[in-house]
């Protein structure tokens, strides 16, 4: 098994879908029919949720028919707030088989199967043409990816001039991770966080200028706080969530974005 095999096999546990129209039964409403609003976040596993979600959008200049590539998809939750909340057009590309199939599955119920559609496949061999899109997102997904000049180098390829990928990542900051599991990986096989440096030469590499950065750490601990307490979205509990905590306040690890555009 190769290390994407093992990332794809890290998140598709099983019953996903299910887990996530029991939010939306919890919540009242019918899970036949139903608003992105009515999944709670659980449908977002990144640090801020749906809040951070729309701070990337705002910040990197997506809205009203802006042609979006969200790379490493997910469950569709960012895809389906840039469709609902911005006006985006999106296409989802994610790895896992199971994260696209139920991801498609909660768009098509919450009515958003026209701006919005996915594909299974590798964020470092994307299937669409030269200058496809107008934006690009890879949101915590770089922490799985050890080839980021690869993974920059192909979101650069289908960007048309002037357009802007944002990165919502967790990176390092000073040391190395020791405590395992974390979110993205039970063991260190499957995780590849770098610090922000390695991020801008990859992104630089790809012929990307990077115009702007930021690092929401206070923000990434109030919300871990929050899950910790139980009042955070579904799903995002438990011992890898508490490792991240501890590496957020020793300083180890940090949510950070950064902006790049193409020339």
């Amino acid at each position: 098994m190769d290390y994407e095999e093992s990332v794809a096999a890290h998140y598709g546990s099983g019953g996903v879908l299910e887990r996530l129209l029991a939010v939306v039964r919890r919540a009242g409403a019918d899970p036949g029919n139903f608003t992105p609003e009515d999944l709670g976040g659980a449908d977002q596993l990144h640090i801020g949720g749906r809040a951070a979600t729309s701070r990337v959008a705002e910040r990197a200049g997506i809205g009203a028919g802006t042609r979006v590539l969200d790379i490493g998809s997910g469950l569709g939750g960012v895809a389906r707030h840039l469709a609902a909340e911005f006006g985006a057009t999106v296409h989802g590309v994610d790895l896992t088989p199971e994260f696209v199939a139920a991801a498609t599955a909660l768009t098509q119920r919450t009515g958003l199967a026209g701006p919005v559609e996915f594909t299974q496949g590798s964020a470092l061999d994307l299937p669409f043409p030269r200058g496809t899109f107008d934006a690009a997102v890879v949101i915590h997904v770089g922490m799985n990816v050890r080839d980021k000049d690869r993974l920059f180098a192909e979101a650069a390829r289908v960007l048309r001039p002037g357009g802007v990928l944002a990165v919502y990542d967790i990176m390092l900051l000073g040391g190395d991770v020791e405590a395992y599991p974390l979110p993205w990986a039970a063991t260190a096989e499957t995780s590849f966080p770098q610090p922000p440096l390695a991020y801008s030469d990859a992104l630089g590499q790809a012929g990307l200028e990077v115009d702007r950065e930021a690092k929401p750490l206070a923000e990434g601990i109030e919300f871990l706080e929050r899950v910790r307490d139980g009042a955070g979205p579904a799903g995002l509990d438990g011992p890898a969530m508490a490792n991240l905590l501890d590496a957020f306040r020793a300083g180890l690890l940090a949510p950070v974005e950064m902006y790049a555009r193409r020339p």
